[in-house]
Formats: C-alpha cells, structure tokens, sequence
C-alpha cells in the first residue's frame, strides 16, 4: 500500500515544511490542491517549487481540473511535463471529470470561468486525455483518473494507470470496486482511495482533536457519517482501517488531515503506515 497526503493551503512556507517532512517521514506522494480561490497559491507553480525542494516522494495536484475558459490543454500538458522534469520523474498526474456542478459552479464561476454541465465536462476531459499523452510524446508520466460513476469509469479503465474513488466506508469502496472491474474486463489498474483523516499520535490527542472537529463542524456536517468514512484514532486504530482497506483491494490512500499542517497527525499517519507495511511484509 502507498500513502499520500493531500494539502490544500495558501502558506508556502507551511506547504514546503510539510511536503519535507512527509517525505523524511516515509510518505510516498504528496498531492497539492487547486483553484481559483485564496484558498490555494497556482498548483503547477507550487509543485515546480516543491520538486525542487524534495528528493525521493512524488508529487501531483490533487485533481488538476480540465476547464477551457481556465487554461488550455496545451498549457496543461506543458506544466506537467516541466513538473515531471524537474522532479525527475516524481509526478502523479491526477484529474477527473470533477465535481458536481452544483458544488463546483461556486468555487470557478465567481472567476469568470465556465463549469459546464457533467456531459460537457466529460467530453473535454475525453479530448484532453488523448491530447495529453500525445503532446507528452517523450516522458511516461503515470495518470490517476478519480471516477464514481460508471462513465468516468470507462475513462479511467482506457487512460488511467490509477483509479480513485473518494470517502467510502469499506463497503462502499467494495461496491465500487466491483462496478470498475465489470469496466475494466480484464485489464489491471492501481486503487486509490481519498479519505479523511482525524488521528493524533496519542489518546488524550486525539480526545482534543475530535473536541475541537465536533466545535468546528458538528453543527454544520454530518459528522458521525464523515468519521465513519474516516481514519479515526490513534496510529493503531488508523493502521487497521488501512489493512483492511488493503484487503479489499486499495493499493493508495490519499488522506486528507483536518489541519494539513499538523505535525502530530503527520507523524500519526506515519506510524501507521509503517504498521502497515510491517503487517504486509509478516504476511507475505
């Protein structure tokens, strides 16, 4: 199993200490977010930066969007190419069709920039998929298609290298699994799943954590239904949510911590994934 984490900040300085840290803590991808908002600096310029500041872990968006009022393919294809060089080969390229227009329209159009309907979105992302790996011509740069639905399926099962499905409860990861092997018909694929994480490195940490998730969004989210869905507890408890993830099929999560930058959830992450390769190796 691969771990990877995903941030989404603003903070350069605070994004460049936890891309290095992830990587000296054995992390194997580090993934940036994007958009137009203040939330994030550009994510192509931020991993050039980053590959220059790291050495071994892989680097990526964590979905790069294919908009066309936001950004050609062809400038696309060349930011990747450029990350890809300059890490040295360390870029996982990560897209998809996005997310549904009525959560996405409000992040993209306040910018003056189209989020078409899913049909249209999924016929750029089609295009672009086969402009991609042509304008490349030279590098071999892996794809991750995040798909839930059966059509973007079949995207990822003719294009993708890896298939990503986001916040599944192991059932939930199982019944998608099965709809993409049907797609597949035979053909091997990496799976990712997205998943949050809320876990700290000791018990009365995590009780703290949890106190201050509960403040900061009980009031607002379904909580109990996002923990379920979650790594929750301390890097044991973390770890054998993981082993079961893994036996049920899920080559990489992609965790997102509740503060992207916070160190002893970090170091959580990374004593239960090391638990986790300890187990994988015991059992062969």
């Amino acid at each position: 199993m691969r771990f990877a984490l995903e941030v989404w900040s603003s903070r350069f300085e605070q994004v460049e200490a936890t891309c290095r840290l992830a990587e000296s803590l054995g992390l194997d991808a580090f993934y940036y977010g994007e958009s137009p908002h203040d939330l994030n600096l550009d994510c192509w310029t931020t991993l050039g930066a980053l590959a220059n500041a790291t050495e071994r872990i892989n680097l990526g968006p964590v979905i790069t969007n294919v908009l066309p009022t936001y950004r050609s393919t062809v400038l696309l294809a060349k930011q990747a190419a450029t990350v890809a060089a300059v890490s040295k080969g360390r870029l996982d390229f990560r897209t998809g069709v996005g997310a549904a227009a009525a959560f996405g329209r409000p992040w993209w159009e306040p910018f003056a920039i189209q989020y078409a309907d899913y049909d249209q979105r999924f016929s750029d992302l089609e295009t672009a998929l086969g402009d991609l790996q042509r304008w490349w011509s030279g590098p071999k740069i892996p794809l991750t298609i995040a798909a839930r639905g059966r059509r973007a399926m079949g995207l990822a099962a003719e294009h993708g290298d890896v298939w990503e499905t986001s916040f599944c409860t192991p059932t939930e990861f199982q019944e998608q699994n099965d709809q993409m092997m049907e797609v597949l018909d035979g053909r091997e694929i990496a799976r990712s799943l997205e998943i949050d994480a809320f876990v700290a490195t000791t018990k009365p940490g995590l009780d703290q954590l949890l106190r201050q998730v509960t403040s900061e969004r009980g009031s607002e989210e379904d909580l109990p239904a996002i923990l379920d869905r979650a790594l929750v507890g301390t890097p044991e408890d973390a770890a054998g949510r993981m082993v079961e993830l893994a036996s049920i099929g899920v080559d990489q999560v992609t965790i997102a911590l509740h503060d992207p930058h916070d160190i002893d959830a970090l170091e959580a992450i990374s004593e239960a994934a090391n638990i986790v390769r300890q187990h994988q190796m015991n059992s062969g």
